[in-house]
């Protein structure tokens, strides 16, 4: 029998119980979602249904190596190092692409090796002297399909011997993979081979993610895992832009994701590969139809080689592996592993005022230094007429990594035992009875653990200023207060998110008068 309070035989208890006395944040564990398409031979998997993965390997041997999804977690691990990553996997629907590369010219071929790239991935095929048309296609088409990881496969084509490639996914993700020949320094066609490429087309078709995205949960329960960041194979598709949108809740309201009762918002990143201005004419295109959409953004990696997904992919796991650590760490600089950089004369990113003009369109511009293609601003579309650019808090990804660490805290407190079954007072102090007072909870019971929680956000430098919010909260009344019915609390948090480090203008004024030494 426990001691209670009218016990009255003798007796010296002793024990202990862990709660938590003050209310304090802690980094949300982030947790990655990759939708895609997978092999359709693999029958074991069930369409929808999210899988906890152990690593790109993991995810080859259950939906198929080179498959979408397999291409994500291969991308995607290149960044997160080891965050948990989970596959939501989708039926591949529509045509797949097509593409070929035509040796029949070549004549009097001296050995060497050629070098084949497929989505910027490099694919050495041996030739030897003499070779023929149809045994150049032979190796080309052994050399592609002896790597497993390829998102393609190639045969020889009767009678003209050329090399058909063609993606292992249908759809539209196979008009994105490059065919190349000799991109990297030292690369060079053997004498006597004379190639034509035809380009992948023709790829048609995307699943429909609205179904992904439902099995993820509705209503209160939508992304009941809390998956804080999302990545899927189906590119710039406008139905699949529009339908993530409204899955988190487009616009400032309390919707979706973002809706009191749900609280588990996640992002999402696509890519581009368009080259030269008129990619970034684009991209602004699309940034202008998407003003209110708060949950996604696009990276632009102008003319590179590298498959659109690979580059999205890769920038979602970097940016989990970030924010796992630092919730309030952007990722200027970060380094997009074996991400072509594309031709010089492709990169509008070359050019400040490009790149200014994009973020300021909603789109995130990389940098090219010493061939490496390194990340800067990571923004989202969001940026309403309304709302002044100073103001834009849903603009830059990692902001929306702060706010999601925001909301769980919150959460996390009140849903605590020590918020469970209370009894709300207008006086706390007023109540005597001991058993009684542990659960009695007034205004300033509210504040208390307000007040503590905005100081550890501060503490994690996920805020600017706690005194900023604790003089708003002490000068107005109004912000938290007891809901008519006595049922429970209406908490208003003023808060200024942290500031980004984006821009150091630093100017070094000089003069050649030795006047001002004497």
């Amino acid at each position: 029998m426990a001691l209670e309070l009218n016990s009255l035989a003798s007796a010296v208890g002793s024990g202990a119980k862990n709660v938590v006395f003050t209310p304090t944040a802690s980094v949300l564990p982030r947790k990655i979602l990759l939708i895609g398409t997978y092999d359709p031979l693999k029958t074991a998997v069930v369409d929808e249904v999210p899988v906890l993965i152990t690593s790109s390997e993991d995810a080859g041997d259950q939906f198929g190596f080179g498959f979408q999804v397999h291409r994500l977690a291969l991308a995607a691990e290149k960044g997160s190092k080891g965050i948990e990553t989970w596959i939501q996997p989708q039926t591949g629907t529509g045509t797949a692409s097509l593409g070929d590369i035509d040796f029949t010219g070549s004549t009097g071929v001296v050995a060497g090796t050629l070098a084949v790239y497929i989505g910027g991935e490099r694919v050495a095929v041996t030739i030897a002297d003499s070779d023929t048309p149809e045994l150049i296609t032979d190796a080309v088409v052994a050399a592609i399909n002896a790597d497993e990881n390829l998102p393609v496969t190639a045969v020889k084509r009767a009678v003209t011997f050329e090399t058909d490639i063609t993606p292992k996914d249908l759809g539209l993700f196979g008009d994105d993979i490059d065919i190349s020949l000799n991109l990297d320094v030292g690369d060079e066609t053997p004498t006597g081979i004379v190639s034509v490429i035809t380009a992948m087309t023709g790829g048609a078709g995307v699943p429909t993610i609205q179904d992904a995205l439902d099995a993820l949960g509705t209503g209160d329960n939508a992304n009941e895992d809390f998956f804080t960041d999302i990545c899927h194979g189906y590119g710039q598709d406008s139905t699949t832009f529009d339908s993530v949108a409204d899955y988190v809740g487009q616009g400032n309201d309390f919707i979706g994701l973002y809706s009191k009762t749900n609280a588990r918002p996640f992002r999402n990143m696509v890519a581009d590969v368009a080259p030269g201005s008129a990619g970034l004419t684009a991209l602004i295109v699309i940034g202008d139809g998407r003003l209110q959409d708060r949950s996604q953004g696009i990276v632009a990696v102008p003319g590179s080689q590298t498959h659109p997904s690979d580059i999205s992919a890769q920038a979602i796991g970097h940016m989990a592996r970030i924010n796992n650590r630092r919730a309030e760490e952007a990722y200027n600089s970060i380094v997009l592993t074996d991400v072509r950089p594309g031709d010089k004369a492709d990169r509008w990113t070359a050019s400040y005022d490009s790149r200014d003009t994009a973020v300021k369109a909603g789109i995130s511009p990389t940098l090219v230094e010493s061939g490496d293609v390194k990340l800067q601003n990571v923004v989202s579309f969001y940026r309403p007429a309304n709302v002044p650019v100073t103001s834009n808090g849903y603009r830059e990804m990692v902001n929306i990594s702060k706010l999601q660490n925001i909301l769980d805290s919150q959460k996390v407190n009140f849903s605590s035992e020590k918020w469970q079954n209370v009894s709300i007072v207008t006086d706390a102090s007023k109540v005597t009875n001991p058993a009684s007072r542990l659960k009695a909870r007034d205004v300033g019971s509210v504040l208390d653990d307000v007040l503590r929680l905005v100081k550890s956000w501060e503490g994690l430098a996920w805020i600017a200023d706690f005194n900023f919010t604790a003089n708003k909260l002490k000068a107005d009344n109004s912000l938290i207060t007891i809901r008519t019915g006595g049922d429970g609390f209406t908490i208003i948090i003023p808060i200024i998110l942290s500031g980004i480090g984006n821009i150091i203008d630093v100017e070094t004024q000089f003069d050649i008068s030795f006047a001002s030494l004497q």
